[in-house]
């Protein structure tokens, strides 16, 4: 259970924060660095406060997935919500960008006061050595994230002891990231390889390694366009790949990733490196997040799993998918809660896609109870191994006039999983309604049962209008078919309906030849999967941004939905709308800039 690696807070480190903090003058509790970071106890506690800012409510407790994360997958479904981060309507006094930015900081603050006074305590040199590369991957990490979110952000690299040291000016992104690639680099001849540790809730060696790969694809992009980190970018995905020790491998079942992150289960094969949460605020643990209770499916039953169900897919987004990827109706659910006490699952019709919730992050497999209404202990996906695979086919694409063999079976191991082909054998493909029938009930639908064809599992429900069966729409495609299964309608009142039913087939999930006959096809189609595989998990604006396709997706997904949602759902358009250059990057806070003059605000801002 991940409790047993929640160090408990002893002592709460005051530290530099955000500017505002260095204009503080010194509390009467405050605790001297000189009067701790004496012992490796003390070392370990202060390793745990600057792991503790990934699991706020500014990073990945909320904000991450809640706020900053729409894009052309996912809007906000409120139709109250006119002004916000989340959709792309707010000023430079923004209070959840200012938050974030001093999160941010303060986590930094943390790990420079930590490294300042690694060498003090008479300790194991090989403890010390593992909790001094920690330290280095989360300050490399927080840099990482505000380069990303603010461009140039003023680079402090040791703890600020004095009024006088407050006005920093903004450092040039070159420099920022060249930080980062130094702290994330000896990190990773520091950190222990993931198999000694047996979980991703800590840094560790393929972590790094992973992280340093997604590092030197965004240097690779906008705006600064080095191109020679596309070769950087591809050996660190390599070296996870190759790392025999390690043993990465895609979990079989693309659900079960995220059942597990849920059910507090590990799979260090498949994830890298994951935030950790705890708890469910009715115990003595208060780690927990919102995953689930804000982007989860649409439910107001606390048993089944409560969730607001805020976030909903695009329409563009959905169509990203292919009817046979299993992907699609795990990410998107095709149905909410209501019935009897809201616990029945209520499904969507076939037209419907624009009102789907994200059901990425399922609170049905919560193992912790009684659940929480708000607060949920799922674990949030950093770095998995399928975005390795993704990346190395990415940057070597890049690099290469022609796509590789390597690069393609890369994207191949990935595809394979999402259409079941990992586990499942061949699975049912279609069913499509030969004869509608007559007389059958649209409440008391017709049962569908299907046998033979040796396999099992697959299951299906019907559609029924004016009497007739006008659609069959597999829930399960079951597996192990060698044949194509038989299809038995029965009940609803009606007679004279039939349907056949048709299996996948070898290579129906591979990369198709015209997807990598060019380096630039190949280049789309990876965009797109990148979308299918990672929608979701914080990562799709980042790579819209290094591609230079932010603005472009973002007003077609917003224009698609004006044009196809239900008048009551045109709400959902204003992100993708209101998006404009600006939007690249944050504006740097209100309170910031007055307490540091040195800063200068982003373009637009």
């Amino acid at each position: 259970m991940k409790a047993k690696y929640i160090y408990l807070l002893a002592l709460v480190l005051v530290t530099q924060g955000s500017c505002k903090k260095f204009l503080e003058t010194k509390p009467s509790d405050f605790l001297a660095p000189e009067t701790y970071y004496n012992t490796e106890k003390e070392l370990t506690y202060a390793l745990t406060g600057i792991y503790d800012v990934l699991g706020s409510s500014d990073l990945y407790g909320d904000n991450v997935f809640y706020h900053f994360d729409i894009t052309d997958e996912g809007v906000y479904g409120h139709a109250g919500v006119t002004a916000g981060v989340q959709v792309y309507n707010f000023s430079s006094s923004d209070p959840i960008v200012a938050s974030t930015w001093e999160t941010l900081y303060n986590g930094i603050g943390r790990a420079n006061l930590l490294l300042e006074n690694i060498d003090r305590p008479v300790m194991d040199e090989a403890k010390r050595k593992v909790i001094k590369g920690e330290a280095l991957f989360l300050r490399g990490y927080y840099y990482f994230l505000l380069a990303q979110m603010w461009g140039d952000v003023p680079l402090i690299l040791n703890t600020t002891t004095s009024p006088d040291d407050t006005q920093r000016p903004r450092t040039p992104l070159a420099d920022v990231y060249k930080q980062v690639l130094a702290d994330l680099k000896e990190a990773e001849t520091l950190v222990q390889p993931i198999k000694t540790l047996g979980f991703g809730g800590r840094a560790n060696k393929s972590a790094v390694r992973g992280m340093l790969a997604r590092v030197c694809l965004y240097m690779a992009g906008y705006p600064l366009n080095d191109k020679a980190k596309y070769t950087d970018a591809r050996d660190w995905a390599k070296k996870v790949m190759d790392d025999g020790e390690a043993g990465h491998a895609l979990n079989n079942s693309y659900d079960q990733v995220f059942i597990n992150l849920a059910a507090d289960k590990y799979d260090i094969k498949e994830s890298l490196f994951e935030v950790e949460f705890w708890g469910n605020r009715s115990d003595a643990y208060t780690e927990s997040g919102r995953l689930g209770s804000r982007n989860g499916i649409r439910c107001t039953n606390v048993d089944t799993g409560y969730s607001l169900g805020r976030i909903n897919a695009t329409p563009r987004f959905y169509n990203r998918y292919q009817p046979l990827d299993e992907r699609r109706d795990w990410n998107i659910a095709p149905y909410i809660y209501g019935g009897t006490n809201n616990a029945v699952r209520e499904y969507w019709p076939e037209s419907n896609t624009w009102q789907r919730s994200c059901g990425k992050y399922r609170r049905m497999y919560e193992v912790l109870l009684p659940k929480s209404t708000s607060f949920t202990p799922i674990n949030y996906p950093v770095m998995r191994y399928a975005d390795v695979l993704l990346m190395f086919a990415e940057a070597d694409n890049e690099l290469n006039a022609v796509p590789s063999a390597e690069a393609i079976n890369a994207v191949n191991l990935v595809r394979r999983r999402a259409f079941g082909k990992n586990i499942h054998g061949e699975n049912l493909s279609t069913i499509t309604v030969a004869n509608g029938g007559s007389g059958y009930s649209s409440t008391n639908l017709p049962v569908i049962t299907i046998t033979g064809g040796g396999g099992s599992g697959a299951t299906a429900r019907a559609t029924v209008s004016g009497g007739r069966i006008t659609a069959i729409t597999i829930t399960n495609r079951g597996a192990f078919y060698t044949t194509a299964p038989t299809v038995t309608i029965t009940g609803g009142g009606g007679t004279g309906a039939s349907a056949v039913a048709v299996i996948t087939t070898p290579g129906d999930a591979d990369v198709t030849p015209g997807d990598y006959s060019s380096q630039n096809n190949f280049r789309a189609f990876l965009h797109d999967e990148r979308s299918r595989e990672l929608c979701f998990e914080g990562l799709r604006k980042g790579d819209l941004i290094r591609w230079q396709e932010f603005i472009e997706e973002m007003r077609a997904a917003g224009t698609e939905i004006n044009q196809i949602a239900a008048s009551a759902y045109k709400f959902e358009s204003r992100a993708g709308l209101n998006v404009s250059e600006k939007n690249y990057l944050f504006p740097v806070p209100t309170n910031e800039m007055s307490l540091n003059r040195a800063l200068v605000q982003n373009p637009g801002w």
